[in-house]
């Protein structure tokens, strides 16, 4: 049942209809739509962009990975890189101000930098913690649950399957625990490439 078909039952029944979150919500998903719509192409390639950029630098982190080293300094300047060359394919494809293009993509934009800062203070307490279990590999599985599944409270609940598959993610990064960097790369690389094939559709609309 729709959301409007929902607040005229409640109204039919003498109960108070506060639409204020949802007209919130439809404004930013009506601006994410518009945003796409007028960006030539450009969104759906730009997110296409950070997806491989990602799995290329989570396939080196497998290649260069030892089972018998338990902290490796290469795979924090992968991670630094990544994170540059993601900033720099974001400006070169969507725009100098590509974070100020909307209010939609302003939030999404800081959605990712609040997963970025929690996915670093992870890492950093399992370094004071000691390195004899990885635990914050999964852990950063379940902090992209929480993202994705913010995402899909705020745009669209399809985002919801992303987020189960990073449930299942952080599962599969247990129990293979030597090929973390791949499942997580490969993970990430499907939901980015989903995303993008959606924008598409609306960029054609």
């Amino acid at each position: 049942m729709s959301e409007s078909l929902l607040d005229e039952e409640r109204a039919a029944r003498g109960l108070r209809v506060d639409t204020s979150i949802a007209d919130w919500r439809a404004g930013l998903r009506a601006d994410l739509d518009g945003t796409f719509e007028q960006g030539a192409g450009k969104w759906s390639r730009a997110i296409a962009a950070v997806a491989w950029i990602h799995l290329g630098c989570f396939l080196f982190c497998q290649a260069i990975y030892q089972p018998d080293v338990q902290r490796d300094p290469r795979h924090f300047y992968v991670w630094v890189a990544e994170f540059f060359a993601v900033l720099v394919a974001l400006r070169a494809i969507a725009g100098p101000g590509w974070i100020r293009s909307s209010a939609a993509i302003g939030v999404a934009a800081r959605l990712w930098i609040t997963f970025l800062i929690l996915s670093f203070n992870v890492l950093s307490l399992n370094e004071l913690t000691g390195w004899d279990t990885r635990w914050y590999r999964p852990v950063w599985a379940t902090l992209s649950t929480f993202m994705l599944a913010s995402m899909a409270w705020l745009f669209s609940l399809r985002l919801f399957v992303l987020a189960v598959q990073m449930y299942f993610t952080g599962l599969l990064m247990l129990y293979f625990k030597h090929f973390d960097n791949l499942i997580y790369g490969v993970s990430w690389w499907l939901a980015l490439m989903a995303i993008s094939l959606r924008i598409r559709t609306r960029e054609r609309t």
